[in-house]
């Protein structure tokens, strides 16, 4: 692995974990935040694992915002623990 992960891309935080059953099994936390309100919300791996599949991808995805009467759609952000901070799951 590449002694360098603050200066990894998204593309190759993708490619060790592409997946929410390995996002899980590697142990990055995942929230979401809304690009209109700024609402921040904890993603519950465990129970989209289990709704969704463990394949399902949350890279390149969005998801409407959960506030009340907001607009907005949610980015994911990843944290996974070699980086310098949070990885945008574009």
């Amino acid at each position: 692995m590449n002694p360098r992960h603050g200066r990894w891309s998204p593309a190759q935080w993708r490619a060790v974990a592409p997946d929410v059953a390995a996002i899980r099994r590697e142990g990055w936390p995942v929230h979401a935040i809304c690009r209109v309100c700024g609402l921040q919300m904890k993603v519950d791996l465990a129970r989209l694992e289990r709704t969704r599949g463990p394949g399902f991808v949350l890279w390149g995805r969005t998801s409407d915002c959960r506030r009340l009467h907001c607009p907005g759609k949610v980015v994911f952000m990843a944290r996974p623990p070699r980086a310098e901070g949070e990885v945008p799951m574009l």
